[in-house]
């Protein structure tokens, strides 16, 4: 039986309940960091900040660098244990359409067990069925010359972790945290010009047709979070890797 400890990735890096917003976007800045444990000043667990908190309430908002990460932290965490097994995991990330969980000894946090890992973790399951089963849509979308602000803004109201970028029917690139995290050291005019000069262009996209076993290993080999599904050259929806461990959890069957 694979066990969270298997997966997780240790030890696990975090801030206190003081850090400052900026000293939190330095760490994501990295690229190394999603979402970060936060502890009290007895260093026990007091919940995580991720980039998603950092986006909508300091990038997108007045709030600045004054903002610590007891403003900013999501509370409590979705934990687990170490010896548990890796598929009770899964079911908690997904019943809660969260990213990653903490791994705790006692009140000590020991890891991080993120989507990522635990796909990693469930790639022999066999899932024959179509993409466009689990795709949703509509798709949270903005236009190539849609301004970056804008970009911004939608990405911090939508609910989402990415927005596609189109040119017309056609996707295009990504603009999720990180070109949003990286856009804040731009002068505001700068931030009026065009959401194409910083998207990203890693993109995977998929026929709807295509198992969704085999989009979960493209996804894990090119460490992507989210593909898009396209039909006569059109997006037809999209696929976050939340959705492709949900169907592998479903399936009791290898490949």
């Amino acid at each position: 039986m694979v066990c969270v400890r298997d997966r997780m990735t240790a030890p696990a890096v975090t801030v206190k309940v003081d850090t400052s917003s900026g000293d939190i976007m330095k760490l994501f800045a990295s690229g190394a960091f999603s979402a970060l444990p936060v502890l009290d000043d007895e260093g026990r667990l007091a919940g995580v900040v991720s980039t998603t908190d950092v986006v909508r309430k300091v990038v997108a908002s007045s709030e600045g660098s004054s903002a610590r990460a007891s403003d900013l932290m999501t509370s409590p965490a979705i934990v687990a244990k170490p010896g548990e097994p890796l598929d009770d995991a899964a079911w908690r990330l997904v019943a809660a359409r969260a990213h990653r969980l903490v791994v705790v000894d006692g009140d000590e946090p020991i890891g991080v067990l993120s989507i990522r890992d635990v796909l990693g973790g469930l790639l022999h399951r066999a899932a024959p069925q179509p993409i466009r089963t689990i795709m949703s849509r509509p798709v949270e979308t903005v236009e190539v010359g849609d301004s970056i602000a804008k970009a911004i803004h939608c990405l911090a109201y939508a609910g989402v972790h990415g927005l596609v970028v189109l040119d017309g029917a056609r996707p295009v690139g990504v603009f999720t945290h990180a070109e949003a995290l990286a856009a804040r050291h731009l002068p505001p005019l700068l931030l009026e010009d065009p959401v194409e000069e910083v998207m990203s262009y890693e993109t995977i996209c998929f026929d709807g047709a295509t198992p969704i076993d085999r989009v979960a290993a493209s996804a894990a080999t090119m460490n992507v979070r989210r593909v898009l599904v396209v039909e006569d050259k059109q997006l037809a929806g999209i696929v976050s890797d939340v959705d492709v461990v949900d169907a592998l959890s479903r399936s009791g069957t290898d490949v």
